[in-house]
């Protein structure tokens, strides 16, 4: 199975373009065995916007563009991880 581990999972952190699991198709995935874990996409190789905006409408998924720095990736973890999220 993909998902093995049966504990809690609040965010899972992954690049978005890997080389078998696309990250939308990973995204899918991950929503039909843990629909409340959030998701933060990685990734250097983007089409910007276009990628922006196929993460945007699934909620509680976000994508960040390499490089970034370690403020950034903490405040999107923040935003994810707000309970009102």
């Amino acid at each position: 199975t993909l998902f093995p581990y049966k504990g809690r999972i609040d965010l899972v952190l992954t690049d978005f373009v890997m080389p078998r699991l696309g990250g939308l198709d990973l995204a899918h995935r991950l929503r039909e065995v843990r629909p409340d874990a959030k998701i933060l996409f990685m990734s250097g190789y983007t089409d910007g916007q276009l990628d922006q905006d196929k993460v945007a409408g699934l909620g509680g998924i976000e994508l960040i563009e390499k490089p970034f720095r370690a403020m950034q990736l903490l405040e999107r973890v923040r935003k994810l991880l707000e309970p009102d999220q």
